[in-house]
């Protein structure tokens, strides 16, 4: 778990994938004036430069964001699109991690509980918003740190909003998170959720999807696929679980993906 560091693959087709989602939700759930709190629980650092040679190594990035912006395949009114803009200003080479993506979408009154395990990133995600004092950021794993802080108590909000993105370098995960889902809603259940997973051709997120739906008939389940899963490739598609927020706001293409290959 400690090996895995977002940074080779921010702004990847995956990213993009979530971090739409995620804003849909973000825009809906502000809409209503009360506060909200944003809990996620493997944060990563935060932000990261697209022109950093982790990123450039894997080329991630320039086969997914770069090509959707250079494309116009993601549309002008997604609010994804807004609030990557102002974070990045006149810098177009940085991108925003879910946190920070977060962080430009709420407001003053909301609250942000951010995760992250890994001891660099950690700390690199502690001097990002260190300022920012909606936000509180932990040294531990969210799947665990978060149920022990739940339900909310005050000052914070009662409404809230969970993303789970794990790592799923250890195939144990794809077992525990339904469970995980399952304490979470009964222990918040004013909170909506995402959880993101990844389309590889393995298929290991086939068990933990039929098991989160049985348990949970509300939930919706949105995938995009962007190169063949029989060509065997590796990572194919991204794929995003939902409750708590309607599924019309999510339910439509996230961007115009390349042709399957």
């Amino acid at each position: 778990m400690l090996s895995y560091q977002h940074m080779y693959h921010a702004g990847s087709l995956a990213d993009v994938h979530k971090h739409i989602l995620l804003a849909r939700a973000l825009a809906h759930l502000t809409r209503d004036p009360a506060p909200i709190l944003f809990a996620e629980t493997h944060a990563g650092r935060g932000r990261y430069n697209l022109d950093a040679p982790e990123a450039r190594k894997t080329g991630e990035a320039a086969a997914g964001i770069d090509t959707l912006l250079a494309g116009g395949r993601i549309a002008a009114d997604e609010p994804y699109l807004a609030a990557l803009r102002r974070f990045q200003g006149r810098n177009r080479r940085l991108y925003p991690g879910s946190p920070a993506l977060a962080a430009q979408m709420l407001r003053r009154g909301d609250t942000l509980w951010l995760w992250e395990l890994h001891p660099r990133e950690h700390a690199i995600l502690a001097r990002v918003f260190e300022r920012d004092r909606r936000v509180r950021v932990l040294h531990t794993d969210g799947l665990v740190g978060l149920p022990f802080r739940l339900p909310p108590k005050p000052p914070a909000p009662a409404r809230g909003l969970v993303l789970i993105d794990p790592s799923y370098e250890i195939k144990d995960e794809y077992d525990a998170l339904p469970g995980f889902v399952r304490r979470l809603r009964l222990r918040w259940p004013q909170a909506g959720g995402l959880l993101w997973y990844p389309l590889l051709p393995a298929g290991r997120h086939a068990a933990m999807v039929e098991s989160l739906t049985a348990q949970h008939p509300d939930l919706a389940v949105h995938e995009t696929a962007w190169s063949d899963p029989s060509a065997g490739r590796g990572l194919y598609g991204s794929g995003v679980v939902s409750w708590g927020i309607p599924p019309a706001i999510l339910s439509h293409p996230t961007f115009d993906a390349p042709p399957i290959v």
